[in-house]
This record gives structure tokens, C-alpha cells and sequence, in this order.
């Protein structure tokens, strides 16, 4: 048996309504996008921005 949290909470996005979930899910969505933008800049050529 899986008690990982990842599976603890696919467990209980099973089991509670999807409105609860909502929320987290946007703002694990949003927290991806930001460490992409970051990573890679608004240069858009795919390489990471210089760091000081």
C-alpha cells in the first residue's frame, strides 16, 4: 500500500467534490507556470536567463 502524499491526495480528489480541489490544483497550475517563466525568462528562445 502507497501512503505517499501524492497518493493520500488522488485518493481524496477521488472522494471529494472536484470544487474543493479547485483551488489547489489552479494554484499548483499557476506555481509551475512561475518556475518556467523564471527558469526560462521572457526571451523565448529556450535558454535560461543568466544568473549574477
Amino acid at each position: 500500500m502507497n501512503n505517499t502524499f501524492g497518493s493520500e491526495f488522488a485518493n481524496a480528489a477521488r472522494q471529494a467534490p472536484r470544487i474543493f480541489f479547485a483551488p489547489l490544483m489552479g494554484a499548483v497550475a499557476a506555481i509551475k507556470g512561475e518556475f518556467r517563466r523564471v527558469k526560462y525568462g521572457a526571451n523565448q528562445n529556450g535558454k535560461p536567463l543568466q544568473s549574477k
